[in-house]
């Protein structure tokens, strides 16, 4: 009597889908466009998922133990370094086109090769209406008098690139001084949106009149005739990373690998930057690749936070934030 087990075709389908299925894709940009150019570029399909920060780094944890991703894009490298740190990223990528990698764009690589960045723009810039004539030459003069009820930023907790805004500047001004800044702004009727997009709107509509936004939200509004002036400090402005990574286990190696050196390359990057709308205003990190000619250009200075300090912290900047921010 023969041993041949009977394979239900159900599952047998499951199977057969599981295994030819298309990698997917988590991210919080580029949802529009990735995808079909992925494919028009390597031939690879891709299946596109698009979530806000807050909601795409709860589906990952919530996923664990049965992961439903194949690739992650997120403005944010303090997220895949979280994501290293717990082993859900493949280590070891070794894309051929991380040669090509400014020298800028290496120091930002980990020693184990789990994720590789892909552009480089500012958490929080200080954006004013023209119409106010306040001056302000630093994160400091957000806490005027004379602006009392009329600044505003994103959510820290919610909006993935408020929470390098944030621990960029206890980074870069120091807990005691971060605090203090953050203090006198509540104190001084700070309004916190969900995100930067209804930050920007508010902006825009004259609700607010200073906010503390993205470099690559402020350009853009600059760009489509917003009459708002931009503010780099001398100091610099945090940074926000975008970076991408490789779910550990995923069972796509040839698309997946395809994925990393084609937005390593400068065709790849190039694409973006120029189809981005908003999401595209950001300094390449391939050497070939070129930022669009309305963003802040080669001038204005990044504050790099370290990964390692924005991950340790996370919670406690976070939890002092919201406790605070209740007026």
């Amino acid at each position: 009597m023969s041993n041949l087990k009977l394979i239900p075709l159900a599952i047998t389908a499951a199977i057969g889908a599981q295994a030819f299925a298309a990698p997917v894709l988590y991210t919080n940009d580029f949802e529009e466009i990735i995808g079909d150019q992925f494919t028009k570029d390597t031939g690879y399909e891709l299946d596109v998922v698009k979530m806000s920060g807050g909601n795409l780094i709860a589906r990952i944890a919530a996923e664990r133990s049965n992961p439903q991703w194949d690739l992650i894009l997120f403005n944010g490298d303090n997220t895949l370094h979280s994501l290293n740190a717990s082993g859900d990223l493949k280590e070891n990528l070794n894309a051929a086109n991380a040669a090509h990698l400014t020298g800028e764009a290496q120091a930002l690589v980990p020693e184990n090769s789990a994720y590789y960045p892909v552009g480089i723009s500012s958490a929080c810039v200080i954006v004013k209406r023209k119409d106010n004539d306040v001056e302000i030459n630093n994160y400091q003069d957000i806490t005027k008098p004379e602006l009392k009820g009329l600044v505003g930023m994103a959510d820290p907790s919610v909006a993935a690139p408020a929470y390098p805004c944030v621990a960029g500047l206890f980074h870069q001004l120091g807990e005691d001084n971060a605090r203090t800044l953050f203090s006198n702004a509540f104190d001084n009727g700070l309004r916190i949106f969900r995100t930067n997009g209804p930050t920007g709107r508010a902006l825009q509509s004259g609700e607010i009149e200073v906010a503390l936004l993205t470099s690559q939200q402020a350009y853009t509004f600059v760009n489509q005739g917003a009459d708002f002036e931009i503010i780099w400090p001398e100091t610099g402005a945090p940074a926000t990373v975008r970076a991408f990574g490789v779910q550990a286990q995923t069972r796509h190696q040839e698309a997946t690998q395809a994925f990393a050196e084609w937005i390593l390359s400068d065709k790849g990057q190039q694409f973006l930057a120029d189809n981005g709308g908003s999401d595209g205003v950001f300094r390449p990190t391939i050497e070939q690749a070129t930022e669009v000619s309305f963003g802040p250009g080669t001038e204005v200075k990044y504050n790099f936070t370290p990964v390692q300090f924005a991950y340790e912290n996370d919670e406690a900047i976070k939890s002092w934030f919201a406790d605070n921010a209740i007026n």
